[in-house]
């Protein structure tokens, strides 16, 4: 097996492949990286048994492959060997049975080949089942529900994000039963009906890997499993097994009153009312709308003091003496997903959950209960 990379080349397909690493002690082969150099291209995987990553690399200018061969390397050290080097291109060589020369500049560096034969097997192909999304839609997906899912696997469906589609509608919900969030797009074709549960983490993974570009990415869905095509990249993900629950009884359709904020302001005054918080779900802020255009905004720490702050609305659909209070953390997350400058709380009741809807952020809401006052 010999071949030569660009250096540039190969680190990007490394740092992308690299995030399946497995770090569990228990499963060694897993932290390796498998390489397969066939006669034009190179596929480079890695796996951690919840995620499988493959970036399929082209021979090119950049990539001149001599000779065929697959071998597994052990994925930390090959990494931090070709982040470290400043050689324009580096070359691989297989040493004796089981070694890999690399060649980079001035530098030669050994490392020993894993048992490949312990890799397990990996299917990347492709399904009936397809949705294509654009990379920008796919990011707002992601980007404004899997915060939302639950850190216990008491409750394993909540840790993932519901992904349904039915005729032309995509949408997704997630929620931890304190909170929930859901987007959903609308397309002008025809889509295939699923309902799958993506695991949150997954998501999270594959979010750092699409990047803000118009460009597509192709979704297979398995009984098991889920396939996302992005650029030379495949990422596989298990799918989370059980039903989802029915949210949409959840979300009121008529509100006793609605506020309209700057984001910006609210975010802030927010920010500065939990500064006595520890940070959890359980510090509470209180939120009293005083008048037709004051709101106060307070929370209080026993050991160590109270804040009180007092900001003006944009808006407030019809005015009454209305107090209600809520966890800063659920409230800071929510808001934090909507691109909108403006932001207006629907409320409707003290103790009922309200409703989070931005001004441009069309087919988006957050949901939140509320808390014990403080």
């Amino acid at each position: 097996m010999k071949f030569t990379i660009s250096r540039e080349v190969l680190l990007y397909n490394l740092n992308q492949v690299s995030r399946a690493l497995s770090t569990k002690p228990q499963m060694p082969i897993l932290t390796g990286i498998k390489i397969d150099v066939r006669s034009h291209i190179i596929l480079i995987t890695a796996s951690n048994s919840e995620i499988s990553i493959q970036a399929k690399i082209n021979a090119s200018q950049q990539v001149l492959i001599e000779e065929e061969g697959s071998y597994v390397l052990p994925g930390k050290y090959l990494l931090e060997i070709v982040r470290k080097t400043d050689s324009d291109n580096i070359v691989f060589v297989s040493f004796e049975e089981n070694s890999v020369k690399i060649l980079a500049g001035k530098s030669t560096f050994t490392l020993n080949m894993m048992e490949k034969e312990l890799f397990p097997y990996i299917s990347f192909d492709e399904t009936d089942q397809k949705i294509t999304l654009d990379a920008l839609n796919l990011k707002q997906f992601i980007k404004k529900t899997s915060f939302a899912t639950s850190d216990s696997e008491s409750k394993m469906v909540l840790t993932g994000v519901s992904f349904t589609s039915t005729e032309s509608k995509l949408e997704a919900t997630a929620t931890d039963s304190f909170r929930l969030a859901k987007k959903f797009i609308t397309e002008n074709i025809e889509t295939p009906n699923i309902s799958v549960i993506i695991p949150s983490k997954s998501l999270d993974e594959l979010n750092k890997i699409i990047e803000e570009i118009e460009e597509n990415v192709d979704i297979f869905f398995g009984k098991t499993k889920v396939l996302f095509k992005y650029m030379n990249i495949s990422f596989l993900t298990r799918l989370i097994e059980g039903t989802f629950p029915n949210t949409n009884s959840l979300i009121p359709t008529e509100y006793l009153t609605s506020v309209t904020f700057n984001k910006n302001e609210l975010v802030s005054a927010i920010e500065r009312a939990s500064l006595f918080n520890t940070g959890d779900a359980s510090n509470v802020i209180k939120l009293t709308i005083k008048s037709e255009n004051l709101v106060e905004i307070n929370s209080s720490n026993s050991e160590i003091g109270r804040t009180s702050e007092e900001i003006t609305p944009i808006s407030i659909s019809k005015f009454m003496t209305f107090q209600i209070a809520f966890s800063s953390k659920w409230f800071l997350d929510a808001v934090r997903a909507f691109d909108s400058n403006k932001l207006t709380i629907h409320f409707t009741g003290e103790i009922k959950p309200f409703i989070i809807t931005g001004e441009y952020d069309i087919n988006h809401l957050q949901l939140i209960l509320p808390t014990r006052a403080i």
